[in-house]
């Protein structure tokens, strides 16, 4: 959001001393700026929850030669089908948003009038687990109305899609529609698409025209404004602790030295605790070289005088299952008997016949496993290990399943191809995913505003610890103050933090 209006602002440049403009000049300058906020508008504030369908097939079934010499009929699973036709239905989730469950408030349904459906499947999902996990509750529920289709309450993240092939009796024609979706600053909603459109063609053609227009603007007035921040510090600077954030951490590197090109800044996460112990440990050999180092926290470090620890964001973590398991809830008391090795298949817990895969970070450095333990598991330890590659047990007689590795990036990756698999991560991070699903914990789903309103209670407090107090004009320092400024929030807020300054002091105190 800030990005967005610190780039108008850009365009509202000086025109003193220009001399004088005709009005040509000042209309179509206006029109370019106003082109240019129509499409930052829908970029960056319009996020919307949109399923988008396009019917890619509608046809009746031709029966050839025609003639009282040959009689040719259509047939499924055994059956005569009676003026046949087929639909091939592709949907969507087109918007910028993923589409949880929940977020269904009125179940979506493709009506085929005059018709009755005789066969469906699932085809062509992206990515598979999702067409895998659909055609398995097709089959097992009644999501088949006779001539309508309802699609079953599942998780839809952004950029997947599947589609369905129906086999259908009836002289009728066409397909309708009906659901909505709620969430979304701009609502959210199911559409049809008549023709194929590439992937992110409106995105595209917004941005196309809006780079030449911005061409054409800077061609009408040059002035000098992309001047580096001020809090511009040459140096060196290595960041290390909490692997939760790296890749927000790698964002923020980037940005800032974007701006800042003599800023050395290299990142080394290693975990929450490794890295505080790091920083103690370095300063108390040598705090020159402890001044250029920040350690990311989940949570507070160790009680130490010398080390300083400036609240950032809250970090808002989720427990991630794969899609495979068929779970979308589950509450923390089901999660405590899963991780004291009292339930091992989830189909105990209304999901599919699969074991439960448990993938967990190795301990006791990192920071998430530590939340994880306080915030879900009510202090309870996690079990031992049974698995090395997370896919079999080592020990076929052991009762439970769990293996664990060294950082976030490698739950997340675990988790999202192993079937049955569970584990605990950053919840911006897991949205990267595809066959993910973040579960809801005792009926509240994982997300920014259910923290801000305390009912949601997995997410710790992300710290930037330094050994004592940095220097007023250290690179330390700098980028301290540029992780807590304006320009980093819409950085945090994508990757799904809370900037503390959005939250009540109790948050982050």
């Amino acid at each position: 959001m800030d990005s967005a209006l610190g780039f108008v602002n850009v365009l509202a440049v000086d025109l003193s001393g220009l001399g004088e403009i005709n009005l040509e000049t000042v209309i179509a300058a206006t029109a370019l700026v106003g082109t240019v906020v129509v499409w930052l508008v829908d970029r960056y504030f319009l996020r919307r929850k949109r399923l988008v369908y396009r019917v890619q097939v509608d046809a009746p079934i031709g029966v050839f030669p025609s003639s009282h010499m040959v009689d040719v009929e259509v047939r499924y699973q055994g059956a005569v089908v009676p003026d046949p036709s087929i639909v091939l239905l592709r949907v969507d989730n087109a918007g910028g948003m993923d589409i949880e469950p929940h977020h269904v408030h009125e179940k979506v349904s493709f009506a085929f009038p005059d018709r009755k459906i005789v066969g469906l499947e699932v085809t062509e999902s992206k990515p598979e687990a999702l067409g895998e996990m659909l055609q398995r509750q097709l089959d097992s529920e009644n999501f088949i109305e006779t001539s309508k289709l309802i699609l079953p309450r599942t998780a839809i993240n952004r950029g997947d899609s599947f589609k369905f092939l129906l086999v259908l009796s009836g002289r009728g024609d066409g397909v309708t529609h009906s659901g909505y979706l709620a969430g979304g600053s701009a609502g959210g909603g199911v559409y049809h698409e008549p023709r194929p459109r590439g992937p992110g063609r409106r995105t595209l053609l917004f941005g196309a025209l809006s780079m030449v227009l911005v061409g054409a603007l800077v061609a009408l007035f040059v002035v000098d404004v992309l001047q580096p921040p001020d809090n511009c510090v040459d140096g060196q600077l290595r960041i290390i602790g909490s692997t939760a954030v790296e890749p927000t951490v790698r964002e923020l590197r980037s940005a800032y030295a974007a701006e800042c090109t003599r800023a050395d800044i290299t990142i080394a996460a290693g975990g929450s605790r490794s890295g505080t112990r790091s920083l103690q440990e370095t300063g108390a050999k040598d705090p020159a070289a402890a001044g250029q180092l920040i350690a990311m926290s989940d949570g507070r470090a160790e009680d130490s005088t010398e080390l300083q620890g400036r609240p950032v964001a809250v970090v808002v973590f989720a427990v991630v299952v794969n899609r495979s398991a068929d779970v979308a809830a589950l509450s923390a008391t089901q999660l405590r008997a899963v991780y004291a090795g009292r339930v091992t298949n989830w189909k105990q817990l209304g999901g599919r016949d699969l074991p439960i895969r448990m993938v967990s970070r190795v301990g006791p450095d990192s920071g998430s496993r530590r939340v994880f333990r306080d915030k879900v598991l009510a202090g309870d330890q996690e079990l031992g290990i049974s698995s090395d590659d997370c896919r079999a047990k080592d020990d076929p007689a052991a009762r439970h399943h769990r293996c664990e590795v060294g950082t976030t990036e490698e739950v997340l990756a675990r988790v999202n191809e192993i079937e049955g698999a569970i584990g605990y991560a950053e919840l911006g991070n897991s949205r990267r995913f595809p066959a993910i699903t973040a579960v809801a914990i005792d009926s509240v789903v994982p997300e920014a505003p259910k923290v801000a309103d305390s009912s949601y209670r997995f997410w710790e407090v992300e710290y930037a610890y330094t050994y004592k107090t940095p220097g007023a004009d250290t690179l330390q320092e700098a980028f301290l103050n540029y992780l807590m400024s304006a320009a980093a929030k819409p950085i945090l807020e994508r990757d799904g933090l809370v900037p503390c300054a959005e939250l009540p002091a109790a948050f982050c105190g």
